[in-house]
């Protein structure tokens, strides 16, 4: 309540899409199960089963926070 009574903003944390990089098909993308929190590759767009985008938080912790330096993934920043 006091945020918006003063006017702060909290910012939040810039969210990303991992792609393996060159993979002709559109299954190369990285997806986290909703229901189970597994992950796979597989299609670009989110739906009510899993979700494509992540923070940087949310990578390190699952054990990805690889992706940011591996020449063969590209992460791409999304709203």
């Amino acid at each position: 309540v006091n945020m918006h009574q003063f006017g702060y903003t909290v910012e939040k944390e810039k969210r990303y899409r991992v792609n393996v990089k060159n993979v002709r098909t559109r299954q190369g993308t990285l997806n986290r199960s909703k229901g189970s929190g597994a992950f796979i590759f597989s299609n670009p767009e989110e739906n009510n089963l899993y979700g494509t985008k992540f923070t940087r938080t949310e990578l390190e912790k699952s054990g990805f926070g690889w992706v940011f330096d591996c020449p063969g993934i590209e992460v791409e920043e999304v709203e």
